[in-house]
């Protein structure tokens, strides 16, 4: 497309029909003045922006690894308790039994009812493992899924996990 370009203006040019586009012209390097406020300011302020992104705290729940889920998340819904749900959805419906579940925990013990299925009890900080199958949107392929976590403040957690 440039070369086709290049060709009709050139063509153009030759004939007279039209003038060459004008070269970019940069201001020669004597009128350009920078001082050394300017980049003391500079350098102040990309250390005060380093500082800042230092001084982060780390999160409270995360999500380490996950293996053929599409998006997992964890979210603190009250700052008392000591218990993580774990809530599967598939298309924004939830899957109560799904196949050969484990529930692995750092602490705590295991729930697994028909409608609760997570970690009560546990000490924190916790990292927990979460390993079922479930067949893919078209049913063709059982899928083994897996995702870890980490929780290090206490509270009720919710783990919500689509596939």
């Amino acid at each position: 497309m440039v070369y086709l370009y290049s060709l009709l203006i050139g063509l153009c040019c030759g004939t007279g029909k039209a003038e060459a586009p004008n070269p970019v012209r940069f201001a020669p390097v004597s009128e350009l003045s920078v001082t050394q406020a300017d980049t003391a300011k500079q350098t102040a302020t990309a250390k005060k922006s380093k500082k800042k992104r230092r001084e982060r705290k780390p999160a409270a729940a995360g999500v380490t690894m996950k293996r053929n889920i599409t998006r997992a998340s964890i979210t603190q819904h009250n700052t008392e308790g000591y218990n993580i749900e774990i809530l599967i959805m598939d298309g924004g419906l939830p899957i109560r039994n799904p196949e050969e579940l484990q529930l692995i925990g750092s602490s705590g013990s295991t729930v697994s009812g028909s409608s609760y299925l997570g970690f009560d009890n546990v000490v924190f900080p916790f990292e927990g493992n979460i390993r079922f199958k479930s067949p893919s949107k078209m049913k063709a392929v059982t899928y083994d899924r897996v995702v870890s976590f980490k929780v290090t403040e206490p509270g009720r957690w919710v783990m919500r996990i689509d596939i």
